[in-house]
């Protein structure tokens, strides 16, 4: 085991250099007051330049510039990614430590956390493509770890095909910006103000809407899940998808000045949220059922960021990455006891694993948004940035801030009810067979528990909202336990919402379906007309050497009778011509 820990060693020195660097940035504001700022059509989005240091500067012949800026949002998220990152190395050590794959496991996660941490910190927009592609392809590799499985095949590839065909959105964005603006440069772009920002802003959404597994890209997170559940949690926390949340929040005062934008935005959010939530409350598999939950608190954090409150989408953005880190930690926990994570092999496993128990305890209620845990207080944020929105004057129109607050409302409801369900059949009931794991993968499960606690203090506190949200809260929890006290079993008897309302089809089999028609009519287009032109001229080719053929009989004397026949005609003509 212990030829495992240089690995966990370079993550913590990557983590350890981040730290110094980012930790004296956090108290950087990423607005300023309104009478010095650019107006944007909200006070909320007021951009300073930061911290931006110029490495190598762009040119004439290469205008891209090796740039980076760090404020306080991107301090907060570089923490996260390579705090999530060490934890999990740490935990692998242990969960994969037997692996015969281990080495260029561990390296990928390195690059994994190196590709958020250029995303991050990016200040020139290809230099910050260039780290999106890399987590791509290091979530492709991961999600296919166990390439042996075809569930793993198929997963990491539809993974990397989904995403990367939106984040050609993200490829023409950029181009678009730089004709724009011309440049690259995201802090001289937002210096600049809003400028095409319809354009600009719908192309991006097509990207984040892929990395960020929003509708109607949302099917390939849950498919991912045949992945080792160290990178579940790595995925689902701190990289790839929160990378669209963070790119949407660093370009919010661009994208804000579009109403079509936002409003699109709120709409992407709402049906998400709903989504995510009952395909959640209906799944027979802890690991799918956090996955669903990923994919509807995301758009939670966009829901925040179409009011144009960039801090509390990415309030939430933080706290939803520690607590949700945890939560797939402690499944990797049981699973390595159980040998399975569907929640018909788990029971009773509270007297058995009580770190796990205790620990996915805190992680199920800031799920819910129960208080005094982190999950509470930026939920209640998002839902405060929404009920301000439907006084209007924000970028979100009245109408969708209205529709998008309900149905905040009802997804917290329904988030509420499907942790509870998870759980009390997850700790309790029947018991099973089962035991702790070791300090190596408890340990960080208790790290992020105390984390998932500890960042609740100076959270701002919305006494309103706090009312209304906790009694949502306690409707969805209160109605779970009395059916579970009654008796009355906690299985969903919705098949369709468990397979995701069908709406994986158009890519699973209408698309595929559609592409296998087109490539048959290419073909025969290509066989019966393109390659029409080649085989005629093959054709006459082989009919003119035919005819040459009758002059070529290989008898000497027939040649030389030819040529003293046709020396004579050449000379009877000039005679007669002459």
């Amino acid at each position: 085991m212990s030829r495992h820990w240089p690995y966990v060693a370079i993550t913590a020195l990557l983590a350890a250099v981040v730290a110094v660097w980012a930790i004296p940035h956090l108290g950087d504001s990423s607005v300023i007051e309104p009478e010095t700022g650019l107006q944007m059509g909200s006070e909320l989005l007021h951009v300073v330049p930061g911290s931006t240091h110029v490495l190598i500067q762009g040119n004439d012949l290469l205008g891209i510039s090796l740039a980076i800026h760090i404020d306080g949002l991107a301090a907060q998220v570089l923490l996260l990614a390579v705090g999530v990152g060490l934890l999990v190395q740490i935990y692998s050590t242990t969960y994969l430590g037997h692996h015969p794959r281990y080495r260029s496991y561990a390296l990928i996660i390195i690059l994994f956390l190196l590709g958020m941490i250029t995303v991050v910190a990016a200040d020139d927009l290809f230099v910050l493509l260039i780290g999106w592609e890399v987590m791509g392809v290091c979530s492709y590799l991961l999600i296919g770890h166990e390439w042996q499985t075809p569930a793993a095949r198929a997963g990491a590839a539809k993974a990397f095909l989904m995403t990367r065909i939106a984040d050609l959105g993200l490829l023409v964005g950029i181009l678009v910006i730089g004709q724009t603006y011309g440049t690259y440069r995201i802090s001289e772009v937002l210096l600049q103000g809003p400028k095409n920002s319809t354009a600009i802003g719908l192309l991006v959404l097509v990207a984040v809407v892929g990395k960020s597994a929003q509708f109607p890209l949302q099917s390939w997170l849950p498919d991912a899940m045949p992945g080792p559940t160290p990178i579940t949690a790595l995925i689902h926390a701190a990289t790839m998808v929160a990378a669209g949340v963070y790119l949407v929040a660093r370009l919010l005062p661009i994208l804000a000045d579009s109403s079509i934008v936002m409003d699109l935005l709120a709409v992407i959010a709402a049906i998400t949220m709903l989504l995510g939530a009952l395909f959640a409350l209906a799944q027979d598999d802890l690991k799918r059922a956090l996955a669903w939950s990923t994919v509807s608190q995301l758009a939670f954090m966009f829901a925040a960021l179409a009011t144009g409150d960039a801090g509390a989408g990415t309030d939430h953005l933080i706290s939803h990455g520690a607590f949700k880190a945890l939560l797939f930690l402690g499944c990797g926990c049981l699973m390595h006891a159980v040998g399975s994570s569907a929640l018909s092999a788990m029971g009773g496993l509270r007297r058995a694993m009580p770190t796990t128990f205790w620990s996915m305890t805190v992680g199920f209620a800031a799920l819910a948004g129960v208080i005094p845990t982190v999950g509470f207080f930026s939920k209640d944020s998002v839902l405060e940035s929404l009920h301000v929105a439907t006084g209007g004057g924000g970028p979100l129109g009245s109408v969708f801030a209205y529709g998008l607050f309900a149905v905040a409302l009802l997804t917290s409801l329904l988030t509420a009810a499907y942790a509870t369900r998870l759980w009390l059949v997850t700790f309790f009931g029947p018991a099973v067979d089962g035991h702790e794991s070791s300090r190596a993968m408890t340990v960080p499960v208790v790290i992020l528990a105390v984390a998932t606690l500890a960042l609740s203090i100076g959270q701002p506190f919305h006494l309103g909202i706090a009312v209304l949200s906790t009694a949502v809260a306690a409707l969805g929890v209160g109605f779970v336990v009395l059916r579970w006290r009654s008796g009355g079993g906690l299985d969903v008897n919705a098949p369709r919402l468990a397979d995701g309302l069908g709406l994986d089809s158009p890519y699973s089999r209408w698309i595929p379906a559609a592409m296998r028609g087109v490539s048959t009519v290419v073909v025969d287009i290509d066989r019966d007309g393109v390659d029409a032109y080649p085989r005629a001229s093959a054709a006459a080719a082989g009919f003119a050497s035919q005819g040459l053929d009758l002059f070529q009989s290989r008898n000497v004397q027939r040649y030389v009778t030819l040529i003293a026949a046709g020396v004579m005609v050449l000379t009877a003509a000039a005679v007669i011509w002459t």
